[in-house]
């Protein structure tokens, strides 16, 4: 797969992605879900997968992204950038900032999707490296600026409340 097949590819896997995102979480009822990326052999080449749980509605599905695990990064940046877009301004819906934990049996690096009645995405890139790691730089980097513009616009600079 070439670089920019998988550019153009990973505009549309996002959408895609986006879209489960806000199905699971527009939820009338608390759910805890998770959505793991792995990479597996299809068709002699492997491919970027997406696994998406959500036991509360028996619901499991498994994605075959059709991009190749040398551009996972280029799919991750995509989706970073419109998770960043889509939920850092919404009303009922949120993100996370990126966190990374280790235990006996499983490894978690990624962020989760959350809305105002409790339910939560673990979504879990199970990814590192230099390069996945400057992906994350630059999307804590937009995280907090967005917050900080927000807590500029909400107070004044001597700290009382704009109305």
């Amino acid at each position: 797969m070439k670089k920019i097949e998988a550019q153009q590819l990973a505009i549309d896997r996002s959408k895609l992605i986006i879209e489960y995102i806000l199905q699971i979480l527009s939820d009338s009822e608390k759910v805890n879900a998770t959505m793991d990326f792995f990479d597996d052999k299809i068709e002699n080449q492997n491919r970027i997968i997406l696994n998406i749980n959500v036991p509360q509605r028996n619901f499991k599905r498994s994605l075959n992204l059709e991009i190749t695990s040398d551009h996972e990064n280029i799919l991750f940046a995509q989706l970073l950038d419109d998770l960043l877009k889509t939920f850092l301004p919404h009303e009922t819906m949120g993100i996370t900032k990126y966190y990374s934990m280790k235990t006996m049996h499983s490894n978690f690096t990624g962020i989760d999707a959350i809305n105002t009645l409790g339910s939560r995405i673990a979504i879990n890139f199970n990814s590192s490296g230099t390069e996945f790691m400057k992906l994350i730089e630059n999307y804590q980097a937009k995280y907090n600026a967005f917050i900080e513009n927000r807590n500029t616009t909400i107070f004044e600079s001597n700290g009382s409340l704009k109305i």
